[in-house]
């Protein structure tokens, strides 16, 4: 979690007989829950939010259950870490909390934790208590699961989010601390007898509502999301973020002139707790020099400079539609050695709604979905959306199919004479026998080093020696040859 989106982040779920949370409030009132086209309606959708807030559910924690005013607990979904965590203290950021003391099913199980994102961190207590996500139908009983008490936070709980935790959708391998816990969804796929997969499905902002709310879909289990059957698949490369392998990213046809292993260093994530196409600062920098040359000159008044660095809103009269005179961005995630495929969005994708925007009902205002990142490239809402993403965990594969909501998305298969295994960056570290090794030469070295000044102790006294006396045989060199 690896964000989250500024980390504009990278959460929620809710209900049962069994399960339980205690809310403390303040004055505010609790937020309400999107409202949603007459078409939106006729689906199952169990996730919503804002632009730049993530994509979060409802759930129900503890015993017995305790709400205030009907208000759900939420949590953010998270492809990019793997711990579930929820707030147990009162922070300014948040309205409420869960308090642990009036679970009577709460197990302390004594471990301090701390979990950092792209950007954003938090710090805990592990523990254990009932949880249940009334929104997906497919699990329908409590559970006992390893959560997180978050005490404390950094830049994790932004843009006034109505969300108060995360539930990460990664591998084992990511969460804190390491051995220790089981992720919520491993938990549950190995006691529902689940397939282990789940299909994500985000529709971004509704264009018939207006675009200040967005929702989508989680299913767990395979076969059960419901993509459409036309779809491409990329391997998952490592097997603890849903990571992949960038061979190329081209604007409006023209590939950005980058050697594809720069897209890479030091990794590729899937992560749809982070809102923004995250880029390398050579990447990043590459592809904002095209932006700002194709789009620029179409536009006028020019663009505020501060719309580049992702810090100013832009705002064009409603039916100007300037958004067509930005490029359509293409990614190529690599299938092979010589095949890819390519993910290709419009500026609608990668221009997201400005948050909380002052601008007239008669204005569109905008900021950039772009940014700079130095933990690699991460792929965010904005280009997740429009998609229905299937994760295979067992298989290790990722096959996006073109939604039937969110904004346009084209998808398609290439193939390269050239061999694109040199994108694949390759940590330089140390395997754990070379470093033992390693260690055993130093020790060895070590205890040795009284030998070795011994030995050249009697080296330089002998060369002195010879040098002095040249006439007298080596045999009989000593002291008082002198």
């Amino acid at each position: 979690m690896i964000l989250l989106v500024h980390r504009w982040l990278l959460g929620c779920h809710v209900v049962s007989f069994i399960a339980c949370i205690t809310i403390h409030t303040t004055n505010t009132p609790p937020p309400e829950t999107p409202m949603l086209s007459p078409s939106s309606n006729s689906h199952s959708w169990n996730l919503f939010g804002r632009p730049g807030d993530g994509y979060y559910t409802s759930v129900e924690i503890g015993t017995p259950p305790q709400k205030f005013l009907n208000f759900q607990f939420n949590v953010l979904v998270d492809t990019g870490s793997s711990n579930f965590a929820i707030a147990a203290v009162a922070q300014k950021e948040l309205d409420s909390y869960f308090e642990a003391k009036n679970s009577s099913s709460f197990v302390d199980l004594g471990k301090e934790v701390e979990v950092g994102y792209t950007q954003g961190s938090w710090s805990g207590r592990l523990g254990k208590d009932v949880v249940l996500f009334p929104a997906l139908q497919t699990v329908t009983t409590p559970h006992l699961v390893d959560l997180v008490l978050i005490t404390s936070s950094h830049n994790f709980y932004v843009n006034n989010s109505q969300w108060q935790g995360i539930v990460g959708l990664a591998f084992p391998v990511l969460a804190k601390p390491q051995g220790a816990v089981q992720p919520w969804i491993d938990g549950v796929i190995l006691r529902d007898n689940l397939t282990n997969a789940f299909t994500l499905e985000l529709c971004g902002p509704s264009r018939e509502d207006g675009s200040s709310s967005h929702h989508g879909r989680l299913t767990l289990g395979s076969g059960s999301g419901s993509c459409s059957p036309g779809s491409v698949s990329c391997p998952i490369r490592r097997k603890w973020f849903y990571e992949v392998v960038v061979t190329a990213l081209s604007l409006q046809g023209k590939e950005v002139n980058i050697p594809c292993i720069k897209f890479n260093t030091d990794k590729t994530i899937i992560d749809s707790g982070t809102s923004n196409l995250r880029l390398p600062p050579e990447v990043f920098k590459a592809v904002l020099k095209e932006l700002q040359q194709l789009a620029s000159g179409e536009i006028n008044p020019p663009l505020p400079e501060g719309f580049w660095s992702g810090n100013e809103e832009a705002c064009w009269p409603e039916s100007s539609k300037m958004w067509l005179n930005f490029p359509n961005l293409t990614i190529h995630l690599a299938t092979g050695n010589h095949s890819a495929i390519t993910i290709t969005v419009g500026p609608r994708s990668y221009l997201r709604p400005a948050p909380d925007s002052v601008a007239t009902s008669l204005l569109d205002c905008w900021v950039l979905g772009i940014e700079e990142s130095h933990t690699g490239t991460v792929l965010g809402a904005v280009i997740l959306e429009g998609l229905c993403v299937t994760f295979d965990r067992v298989q290790g594969i990722i096959t996006f199919s073109e939604s039937t909501c969110g904004p346009s998305v084209t998808l398609s298969e290439t193939h390269n004479t050239e061999d694109m295994s040199v994108c694949m960056y390759i940590p330089k570290r140390v395997g754990a026998l070379t470093l033992a090794s390693y260690i055993m030469a130093g020790l060895l070295g070590l205890l040795s080093l009284p030998l070795v000044l011994a030995a050249l102790r009697w080296a330089w006294n002998t060369a002195r020696k010879l040098r002095l006396n040249q006439g007298i045989p080596f045999t009989i060199l000593d002291e008082n040859n002198t």
